[in-house]
């Protein structure tokens, strides 16, 4: 199908009033108030945006056998200490099992072992749906971002149900499920660790509707009907809008993000070349492919919000294993030439402040219905390597690094995520929880405490406040 021509505004229906939990409306209620009461005059910039004129390059590394990827490993590749790790769990989070080591939290203690200052990235997937995930899950997952903060000294990001606009997510395609589920989250994860950085973080507009329609539209109910046809001809098409009827509003996200990969042109299955300006002409809204119109990510979610920091939540580029075309090595040094280390994408595009590698090989399903054998990883490759490593000296004012600090020697109890490798199998793998002495510094891996930080520090101390308002309240209930 073909995007719309029209330049008129659509009509769109209102929303739905979001049904939120009473212990949500307590939390809500309470940090509005403590965010009023601390008279804090609003600062340009996102909640832990690293400093003008840098941005970051992290990567999501893949721990499992037989790949055994480490953070530490990472960055002797590199020659940089990364900033950023991504790690990933369910919702709700099931109980570590010694004998299977299946469950249990992200293995965050692989970015302890780093001796690093670098963020925890920390994606929670709701894998069996939105109405499986209760409040005491949301509390729980509070509980143990607050660890990471308070005991661990990390800046902890949250993406939270990520490219909810697919199918191929169990939760996807549920806009109004979604939107209720995100207050909820929000609310009451923020009233138990009210520094987490929330990412909100949708798959690229490319191929939207993906497919979606026919049984997959006609099975939805009439109140997502309404909120994806955005432009009111009756249907779901590529003139729809495929980001809006999932933002939950700018009072609810701290960071905006983006799912963006090369896999082919015109076939994702062939290694081919990738166009000049890729990602330039996804995320300012035309379809590489065609040529067609798509939704403009970067103009309306990041240039438009000066108060947001925007990110690629996870990308690059796929080298398919079973194809000849061209090398692993050209296709992905024309990535990073033109998405990653490209000065034309730091300069057209300064809210761009995280490029999150996906550092996997994974079967994935073609468009054709076939298993097709993937590798996306920029740090296995010595030509890509060395290719990413030059890059990145000619840039080194550009990018900023994690700094090095000892890691902890104390283990203070046994825990335990399981590794799911690319087969999607799982190996046992002891994790254990650390504890390091908080540092009286703000808790921030970007350094000294701007006069911004300090008012952006005196708000979060009232929201904590009202988080402890929050928690008596929920105690009080239960008496």
């Amino acid at each position: 199908m073909f995007a719309s021509t029209s330049t008129a505004t659509p009509s769109r229906p209102a929303r739905s009033p979001r049904r939120r939990s009473p212990l949500a409306r307590a939390a809500q209620t309470a940090l509005a108030l403590a965010v009023a009461g601390s008279a804090v005059t609003a600062v340009q910039g996102a909640m832990f945006e690293p400093p003008a004129g840098q941005v970051m390059l992290g990567f999501w590394f893949d721990p499992a056998s037989p790949y055994n990827d480490r953070p530490a490993l990472v960055n002797e590749a590199l020659g940089y200490n990364v900033p950023v790790f991504q790690v990933a769990q369910p919702i709700p989070l099931p109980p570590y099992n010694y004998t299977t080591g299946v469950g249990g939290p992200a293995p965050e203690n692989t970015i302890e072992q780093s001796g690093t200052d670098a963020a925890v990235f920390l994606t929670v997937y709701p894998t069996n749906g939105f109405n499986a995930v209760t409040d005491d899950d949301f509390i729980a997952l509070g509980k143990q971002i607050l660890d990471y903060q308070t005991n661990l000294n990390r800046t902890t990001f949250l993406r939270y149900a990520p490219e909810m606009q697919g199918t191929w997510m169990t939760y996807g395609q549920k806009p109004t499920e979604f939107l209720q589920s995100w207050q909820n989250m929000y609310t009451l994860v923020k009233s138990v660790a009210p520094e987490t950085i929330m990412v909100w973080a949708p798959n690229t507009p490319q191929g939207y509707p993906y497919g979606q329609t026919g049984a997959a539209w006609t099975s939805l109910s009439a109140t997502d009907q309404a909120l994806l046809d955005t432009n009111g001809n009756g249907q779901l098409d590529a003139g729809d809008d495929s980001l809006a009827p999932y933002y939950p509003g700018d009072d609810l996200v701290d960071w905006i993000g983006l799912s963006i990969y090369y896999k082919g042109i015109p076939s994702d299955t062939a290694n081919s070349q990738q166009p000049n300006n890729y990602c330039s002409d996804v995320i300012m809204g035309t379809d590489p492919s065609s040529g067609a119109a798509i939704t403009n990510w970067y103009t309306t979610y990041c240039q438009n919000k000066p108060s947001k920091a925007c990110m690629f939540a996870e990308c690059g580029a796929a080298y398919h294993v079973n194809d000849q075309g061209i090398s692993q090595a050209a296709l992905q040094q024309a990535w990073l030439a033109d998405c990653i280390t490209s000065n034309n994408m730091l300069t057209q595009f300064p809210r761009i402040k995280l490029y999150n590698q996906f550092e996997y090989e994974k079967t994935e399903t073609a468009n054709n219905g076939q298993d097709d054998l993937r590798d996306y990883r920029i740090l296995n490759n010595t030509a890509v390597l060395n290719e990413l490593k030059a890059d990145l000296a000619s840039l080194s004012g550009s990018f900023y690094w994690a700094q090095s600090r000892a890691p902890p020697t104390s283990i203070s109890s046994a825990g335990a995520p399981a590794a799911t490798n690319s087969d999607g199998s799982t190996i046992k793998q002891a994790i254990t929880a650390t504890t390091r002495p908080r540092p009286t510094t703000f808790p921030s891996l970007f350094g000294t405490t701007s006069d911004g930080t300090q008012r952006a520090e005196w708000a979060e101390l009232g929201i904590m406040v009202a988080a402890g308002v929050v928690g008596a309240w929920s105690v009080m209930r239960t008496l």
